[in-house]
Formats: C-alpha cells, structure tokens, sequence
C-alpha cells in the first residue's frame, strides 16, 4: 500500500483547480487575521512570504501558469524545512515555538505543529497534482482557440 504523489482528482472527485483557489483564498483569509489579533514581527515576515506564496498560487490557479504554482510548492518546503526547528523547539522550550501555539504544554503544542505540517502536505499534493496536469495539457497536443 502506497501513497501516490499525484492524484487525478481532489477529494469527493472534484477539479484539481478548485481545491487550489480555496486553499490560496482559505490561507489569505486565516494568515491575514493571524496578523491583525497577534502582530509581532516574526508573524509579519511569515505573513508576508505566504502573502506572496498564496498570490502567486491564485494568479496561476485562475491565468493556469504552471510555474506560478511553484512559488506556493516553495513556502509549502520552507515549512516543512521549519518543521523540526519548531518539534524540537517546543520539546526544549526556546525561541518561543510553544507560546506561540496558543498552548503552555508540550502536547497541545506538539499536536498544532503535527496538524499543520499534514494540513500543508495535504495541499501541497493536491497543487503539485495540479501542476502536473498543467504541464501534461502544455506538453500535449494544442487546444483551439475561438477566433471572432
């Protein structure tokens, strides 16, 4: 039993591009409001890279610019590169991975960071997805175009 890395369809056998706007128009919308309750200035350098990751995932999910999905496959690395930096951080109590959960124990901590990262491979599965199809319907014969 395998996990296939691209899938066809979203889940409930939905479009690929669907999944991929509300994921860019759900981050926008959940970052934005991070930032205006608790503002401090490693939220706002976070904010601003997944500003930009999620732009250029709404701009190339609409215009179907397959290169402008990598830009959000790159935040979606960059968390997951962050990951263990917040695991261990929370396990040792420094650089303040734990406060900023929301959670004074370890646990609760530990479970926010673990629900995070899957939510992140989750969306990122279904852009890549997207972006392979994008490149498959490039490579592939070309589509007509109406002329009036």
């Amino acid at each position: 039993m395998g996990i296939n890395l691209v899938v066809d369809q979203g889940p409930c056998n939905t479009e690929l591009r669907q999944w991929c706007l509300g994921i860019a128009i759900y981050s926008l919308i959940s970052i934005t409001f991070s930032v205006f309750f608790a503002p401090t200035v490693v939220n706002f350098v976070g904010f601003a890279i997944a500003v930009v990751a999620n732009v250029l995932l709404l701009i190339g999910t609409l215009k179907e610019k397959r290169l402008l999905l990598i830009g959000w496959l790159i935040f979606a690395l960059i968390e997951a590169i962050g990951f263990p930096f917040a695991v261990f951080g929370v396990i040792f109590h420094y650089g303040g991975y734990r406060e900023a959960t929301g959670f004074n124990n370890i646990f609760g901590a530990l479970l926010v960071y673990i629900i995070g990262i899957i939510i992140t491979a989750f969306c990122a599965r279904l852009i890549y997805s997207h972006y392979v199809q994008l490149k498959n319907r490039e490579s592939g014969s070309p589509r007509a175009t109406n002329v009036v």
